[in-house]
């Protein structure tokens, strides 16, 4: 049999010895020697041995035009693979041979017609894919959303709150009516690598009602000050619960829900640290020494401080604070006042249960405040008929608990006088003093009891807002008028240590 018959292995190689029954004699197998064989087959096998022996050749050539062809494409396969050292182009490389060998391959005569070997291009390296994203803890909400909100959408208008125009642009550090002042004294900004010691403000019941809590609160920056420490603030602090009753969302300054970007927040505008607890600080070598308890902080005042600074410090935090408005607040000041408050209205706080420090600030003083105390009509008609608001809704503020007799009695001599009657809108069901401190102060005008602490805070409030017109809380009488006493230009009155002994 000739070379076509042999197995694909044996293609092309050199025929080997092997007997034919046709030849008696072989001249060492040799069938191409020339010597002639006596068998009577011999004329026609010569025939076609070399038609045979001319195929064969034939198949040679095939094989090394094949061979040959397959050996200059991986030539240039490897030298596209040298000259492309990054990934991306190598493997566009590997296209680009890939495609000239198919093309290659049509005008290639494979042998016995078997399919051309195929030549893969070598796998790309493994590229180690980037490590998953940690898992979020479903339990808290997704820090950079609140209730569906961003951060950002949490914030109020810079020149409204609540819908309510006010006079200054909260956002506009450089005009404001008293400057920037983050800190009391050369203060900085608290971190735990220069904290040795710290001011903690931590869990526990806060003192007294809003008004003092938020007294307790600015007096800890005092007594920080006075210790040479940094504030600091646990997440569970009463601080932080006081300030949620006002600002932010109730919902989430609570240990619970907060998320955690909000405190970075809190931090800037506070200028203190929050931590989770002072074993946390214990952990990092960082002490608290002892410090006053929450009536502590109350009653503490430090003699000689500059009361300039401490107006523009107070001022500062709070024009920050009231950029975030707390949704609840202006909730509740929509149903009383409508979604597109038009009218003028005032707001009167009675707290007739403070009255008992009276004495104390009409002696530390030198003026009678019986009447502001009180509320009494001719007191309330001399203002509202002077400031242009007879005619005006007013809303009188209770503290919360059960009525005090004395507050009711001091309600209905107003709605028994005939220039009020009928201007008075009591809500029976208000309870939660919260919900009417920006009625409070937003009002056009509002007359606030000078020995309570919230009233005190309440026209604090609105002179950093630049609404100091309008506000009775510390007055006298002159002539036939009950007026102000509190200076307009720096309204340093609502700051004065006689205060701050009694009411802070």
């Amino acid at each position: 049999m000739s070379g076509l018959g042999k197995p694909p292995s044996r293609r092309g190689a050199r025929a080997t010895r092997r007997s034919n029954p046709f030849i008696t004699s072989n001249q060492g197998g040799a069938l191409c020697s020339g010597q002639r064989n006596n068998s009577p087959l011999i004329s026609s096998y010569d025939a076609e041995k070399k038609r045979k022996h001319g195929q064969q050749r034939k198949e040679r050539a095939k094989k090394l035009l094949v061979w040959g062809s397959l050996a200059l494409i991986l030539t240039e396969l490897f030298r596209s693979w040298s000259s492309n050292s990054d990934e991306p182009n190598l493997l566009r490389g590997g296209a680009e041979i890939g495609t000239k060998l198919g093309s290659n391959n049509d005008n290639i005569i494979p042998p016995n017609n078997a399919p051309a070997p195929a030549v893969e291009p070598p796998a790309p390296a493994a590229v180690e894919p980037p490590p998953p994203p940690p898992a979020r803890d479903t339990s808290l909400p997704d820090p950079s959303v609140v209730k569906g909100k961003s951060l950002e959408i949490e914030k109020g208008v810079e020149d409204s709150i609540c819908g309510s125009q006010i006079p200054i642009n909260l956002a506009d550090k450089d005009k404001w009516p008293t400057p920037y002042t983050p800190f009391i004294g050369n203060g900085k900004v608290p971190t735990d690598s220069i904290a040795k010691e710290v001011v903690l403000l931590q869990n526990g019941s806060p003192y007294g009602n809003l008004g003092s809590q938020l007294t307790s609160f600015f007096h800890a920056y005092d007594f920080a000050h006075e210790s040479k420490a940094p504030l600091y603030i646990t997440k569970d602090s009463w601080a932080l619960e006081t300030l949620s009753k006002l600002f932010f969302d109730s919902d989430l300054i609570s240990p619970a829900n907060i998320p955690e970007k909000f405190y970075p927040y809190l931090e800037k505008i506070l200028r203190v640290k929050i931590v989770e607890s002072e074993e946390v600080l214990k952990s990092m070598e960082i002490t608290v020494p002892h410090h006053p308890p929450v009536q502590g902080f109350f009653h503490f005042s430090v003699p000689g401080l500059d009361l300039t600074q401490i107006r523009n410090h107070r001022e500062t935090i709070l024009r920050q604070l009231l950029q975030y408005p707390a949704p609840g607040m202006c909730t509740n000041l929509e149903k009383r006042l409508g979604a597109q408050p038009t009218e003028k209205y005032t707001v009167i706080s009675f707290n007739f249960s403070a009255n008992i420090h009276l004495p104390k600030l009409d002696a530390a003083t030198k003026k009678d405040h019986t009447a502001a105390a009180e509320m009494q009509p001719d007191y309330v008609v001399n203002i509202l008929g002077r400031e242009g608001m007879l005619e005006q809704p007013i809303f009188p503020v209770f503290p919360p608990g059960p009525p005090n007799p004395a507050n009711v009695e001091a309600l209905m001599s107003l709605i028994k006088n005939p220039l009020l009657h009928d201007k008075i809108r009591y809500d029976l069901h208000a309870r939660n003093l919260e919900d009417y401190v920006y009625l409070a102060l937003l009002a056009d005008v509002y007359l606030g009891n000078p020995v309570d602490p919230l009233s005190i805070w309440i026209a604090r409030i609105r002179a950093a807002l630049n609404k100091k017109q309008g506000t009775y809380v510390l007055t006298e009488k002159q002539g036939d008028d009950w007026v102000s006493y509190v200076d307009n230009a720096n309204h340093l009155d609502l700051y004065d240590e006689k205060l701050d002994i009694l009411i802070g």
